[in-house]
């Protein structure tokens, strides 16, 4: 194993009696296979590996849509293609990150994101995904936009598309949950689903400042009593509430 640390591999495994070791670039994986002859290791050498995207097939396929009245979302390879006027782009390949536009929860937002005055305000996006809601609050005017998600994955992807947009360097992203992030914002964003929005709801909501509001999409319908009745109370107010195919996005706004 010390051997083969001498050669950058991108990780090693052990299967059985087996080291495995996993290289970026076929060269390096042949020195280290010459340096194990001279030390008399038996090894065997595999070069070329295809590496599979499932979601390369959907990219490719995919073609830009319109949501309400301002984006032009394109979960499609990046490209330079211009959206129709009037409109603004919003590039987010489709990628193990949530968050395409596709889904009935996430376009929810996008379309209160276009009926909300945005332009000035502070945003938080709670479990960023691929970044899309942060990306339109900046698109829209906002003073300060945070992104936080747990998942180092997508926070990675998140990166990725925000280099894709002129104004992408608006957005700060923070690998962290709610808990570790210390002020409050003008507007929070929260596509959760009800079992990853409940049990952080406190430190979730703590960070809507006094006459703020929170959007908080990704409730399957027949969850959505529940929701409301553990969310709502003097402090909290039902300003809204948006429903597309089986999911609801409700407004809620503090005092």
């Amino acid at each position: 194993m010390g051997l083969l640390s001498l050669y950058s591999p991108l990780g090693l495994l052990q299967e059985n009696q087996d080291l495995v070791a996993c290289f970026r670039d076929a060269s390096d994986a042949r020195k280290a296979q010459r340096a194990l002859a001279a030390s008399r290791v038996r090894s065997d050498l595999t070069t070329d590996i295809a590496e599979e995207d499932p979601l390369e097939a959907f990219r490719l396929a995919s073609r830009p849509f319109s949501v309400g009245r301002r984006f032009w979302v394109d979960p499609g390879d990046p490209s330079d293609s211009e959206p129709p006027k009037g409109r603004t782009a919003l590039r987010v390949p489709a990628a193990r990150a949530f968050g395409t536009g596709e889904h009935a929860s996430t376009r929810l937002v996008l379309v209160a994101l276009q009926d909300e005055t945005v332009e000035g305000l502070s945003v938080l996006d709670v479990g960023t995904g691929s970044g899309i809601l942060a990306l339109a609050a900046a698109s829209l005017g906002a003073r300060r936009v945070v992104a936080c998600d747990v998942d180092a994955d997508a926070l990675f992807i998140a990166r990725e598309n925000l280099r894709l947009h002129s104004f992408g360097h608006l957005v700060q992203l923070v690998a962290s949950s709610t808990d570790a992030l210390a002020g409050d914002f003008d507007l929070v964003l929260a596509n959760l689903l009800p079992q990853e929005f409940l049990p952080a709801r406190k430190s979730i909501l703590a960070r809507v400042a006094a006459g703020g509001r929170i959007f908080l999409s990704g409730i399957p319908r027949e969850a959505e009593p529940d929701v409301i009745r553990r969310t709502r109370s003097k402090r909290w107010r039902l300003a809204g509430r948006r429903v597309e195919e089986d999911w609801a996005c409700l407004c809620l706004e503090r005092a």
